[in-house]
């Protein structure tokens, strides 16, 4: 041993039992936050493991006595370094096609958990002559660093719920459950109204026709509701109590970070310079037109958590990280969403909701808690006590609603906007079921957050359970999300809409179906157009796609029926909820599987009658850029479609219950049914 270090043998252990736990932790840091894709605590995770690596690297080259071990141990670092991204782009870029990341992060636990323990049995074997020892140190570094390689892979396996996943879909048939009033309600994104402000401003059109252009695109058309989206991080509208963006405009610098905001060109001018008050012009436009105008608050939006500026922020997100408000970094995206368990943060929603109540005259308000539901650290909190604390929030917004109610001289109606299941919304700290008793509010939209529409909401159990309540049906614009970014057709809503207004919604609720001037879509007119009603509905084709739930609480299994795997000569069944179909109307069924397979040992029977043998077909998305069509827009490209025709179509009722046999083994990917004349 070089007489440079005075170290010996037996301390030397400790230093190897200190690279074990820093391999260990640091592996179990890689495939969490990998798979969350937390990108600075990704690489901190990656740098803990580079540290295990240097620490063991020098303990080899000081007790081979070879000279300057830490120059060694820092060469041996940064090879790490460039080893492990490279490993980690080509195995979940390149291998895996960026589309199984919990997958890329287990090769790489377990490759890391390999390079570690060689290294490890290498260095122990260096520091002692009696190989018991050796032995020992080897058992030991196993018992350490295994477990937690374990229960990261473990993280990429099938998840085990507390709660398996409950179907509350109720089968009927006929139409005796539908609404008799016509309802489709859109809410009106903010973000789609800055580039017509700002072109306004620039042309100096601040004239009222041109102003309300944006109305006039829902005129006459089976839009009965427009929801204004006034708040979302911060105002659109003058404030008090937040901050307003139109203030925003000309700002160079947030928090200590250069910025431009420029974007706020057309708002700035509008209500700074010409005193112009938008929103209390298109709301009595929409009376003059015969739609219900809204006020829509978002009540805990977290967009843009990475960068350290956003255009969407105002005071608040600064506030509240300052001060501690906020839910927690263990939430990942949502971390930043405020804790409405801060006395604080409520009263600046209420106060912000009264100002603006008793501002606009509009016929309702809705509090939007899907962006975000993530309203309390409900993970690490009491269930009832939070619920509780919800509760008291909706009390004193009814409050404010019927002051509002007595200066304007009519109801105003008090909605929210919630996941799609009510027992698991009390999980997240609402409890319907009380706003229902105390007559809270007046509505409740059941609908998905935002990666896919849902294809099997269960209405009809929200109708049962609040008799008191109308239930209105979300419709997103995404369906199944991937690269191609395709949205619902009009075909898709009217699916939907068919199911939800047959299973009781007293009305359809559209979001991101963004309308801005001049003139209006060619897929948004004809969804407003068609899908106004069930009447109208069911004169048109329509596909029912199956989806996913994409928002659960932690512990409850989510509505995800696909994949579905076929054994070889079993039966394989699954259930696709459309509403009322026609005697006579046509339904063909399209299968999605992730081979091709033989024609003639694949077959169909849907409630027990047996379907035509299939045929290879395609099916469409609807391009959200451009609005055309594009191949197998809602699943993957290399999904083989087979296309089923039902021959008896009488009778039946609105949940389908499909049974599959395939004489080889296949899975499903996707699936639709689609009704025509």
């Amino acid at each position: 041993m070089s007489k440079s270090y005075s170290i010996n043998k037996t301390s030397a252990w400790s230093y190897v039992f200190a690279a074990i736990l820093i391999c260990s932790g640091g592996i179990r840091m890689f495939m969490r936050y990998f798979i969350n894709w937390n990108p600075v605590l990704y690489c901190l995770s990656v740098a803990v493991l580079a540290l295990g690596c240097g620490v063991l690297i020098y303990m080899n080259a000081f007790l081979t006595e070879k000279k300057k071990p830490v120059i060694k141990a820092l060469i041996a670092v940064a090879g790490f370094l460039v080893l492990a991204f490279a490993l980690t782009f080509l195995i979940n870029n390149v291998i895996l096609g960026a589309r199984k990341a919990a997958l890329a992060a287990a090769i790489m636990c377990c490759l890391y958990a390999v390079f570690f323990i060689v290294l490890l049995i290498v260095t122990f074997l260096r520091a002692t002559d009696k190989k018991p020892i050796a032995a020992l140190g080897i058992i030991l570094s196993a018992v350490m660093i295994v477990p937690l390689v374990v229960f990261a892979v473990s993280d990429a396996l099938p998840e085990r719920y507390d709660h398996p996943f409950e179907n509350k879909i109720t089968e009927t048939k006929g139409l005796d459950n539908v609404s008799k009033e016509n309802r489709l309600i859109i809410n009106a994104d903010d973000s789609h109204w800055w580039g017509f402000w700002n072109d306004l401003a620039k042309e100096g059109r601040f004239d009222d026709e041109s102003l309300n252009e944006y109305v006039m695109n829902y005129a006459d058309s089976g839009v009965t509701d427009l929801l204004f989206n006034i708040f979302c991080q911060s105002s659109d509208v003058p404030t008090n109590v937040m901050t307003f963006r139109g203030d925003l405009y000309g700002q160079t610098e947030q928090h200590g970070n250069p910025v431009d905001y420029s974007n706020y060109s057309g708002l700035n001018a509008f209500y700074n310079e010409q005193k112009i008050d938008i929103f209390a012009k298109w709301i009595e436009k929409c009376k003059e037109v015969n739609i219900r105008p809204w006020l829509t608050l978002r009540m805990n939006d977290c967009h843009d958590p990475d960068p350290d500026t956003s255009q969407l922020r105002g005071e608040l997100f600064y506030i509240a990280e300052a001060n501690g408000w906020t839910i927690g970094e263990e939430y990942g995206y949502f971390r930043h969403c405020v804790d409405y368990a801060v006395p604080e943060i409520r009263q600046l929603m209420l106060d912000y909701t009264k100002e603006q109540l008793l501002h606009y005259d509009v016929y309702g308000l809705e509090l939007d808690f899907m962006r975000e539901i993530y309203c309390f650290d409900y993970i690490n909190a009491d269930t009832n006590e939070i619920v509780g604390i919800m509760n008291e929030y909706l009390r004193d917004t009814a409050k404010i609603v019927e002051e509002a109610e007595k200066k304007w001289g009519h109801d105003i109606e008090l909605s929210v906007r919630l996941m799609r299941d009510l027992d698991q919304c009390y999980q997240f700290g609402f409890d319907p079921i009380t706003w229902n008793e105390e007559k809270l509010v007046d509505s409740i939209t059941v609908t998905p957050r935002f990666s896919s529409n849902d294809s099997a909401m269960p209405i009809a159990d929200w109708k049962s359970r609040l008799d008191g309540v109308e239930i209105y049906a979300g419709v997103e614009t995404l369906v199944n999300t991937n690269a191609k970014g395709c949205c619902a057709s009009a075909e898709v809503v009217r699916g939907y809409g068919a199911q939800y207004l047959t299973a009781g919604a007293d009305g359809l609720y559209l979001f991101n179906y963004m309308t801005s001037p001049p003139g209006v879509g060619v897929r948004e007119k004809e969804v407003y157009d068609t899908c106004g009603s069930l009447d109208e509905i069911l004169k048109h084709s329509r596909r029912h796609v199956v989806t996913y739930q994409d928002t659960a609480p932690k512990g409850y299994e989510p509505y995800k029926p696909l994949p579905l795997k076929i054994k070889a000569d079993r039966e394989a069944v699954l259930e696709i909820e459309t509403g009322y179909i026609p005697n006579a109307a046509k339904v063909s069924i399209y299968v999605g599987l992730n081979k091709e397979t033989d024609e003639n040992s694949f077959s169909l029977s849907v409630n027990g009658a047996q379907c035509s043998a299939p045929v290879r077909d395609e099916v469409y998305g609807r391009s959200e850029a451009d609005g055309g069509d594009i191949p197998q827009g809602y699943c993957s490209e290399d999904c083989v479609i087979y296309r089923f025709d039902l021959t008896d179509t009488a009778d039946l009722p609105n949940l389908l219950s499909l049974s599959f046999r395939s004489g080889s083994a296949a899975t499903i990917v996707y699936a639709e049914v689609k009704v025509s004349e």
